[in-house]
């Protein structure tokens, strides 16, 4: 019997999620961050970048992970 044939998915869907996730919680940091220095709109850019960067990079370890399953 092949490895293949098992249920279980090969990609993780913790690296599925990282970048939607990755955004709005960078989103909703920036925007307290936001309403602690004074400007809303630009907290949140900065937090949905950031946020953005660091879900590309959990999808980058999903990448990797899954490589490693085949």
């Amino acid at each position: 019997m092949n490895d293949h044939d098992t249920k279980r998915p090969i990609f993780p869907l913790w690296g599925a999620l990282a970048i939607p996730a990755g955004v709005l919680w960078g989103t909703l940091i920036g925007v307290v961050a936001g309403l602690v220095f004074g400007n809303l709109a630009i907290g949140a850019a900065i937090g949905a970048a950031l946020g953005l960067g660091i879900g590309l990079t959990v999808l980058a370890a999903a990448v990797v992970v899954a490589s490693s399953r085949l």
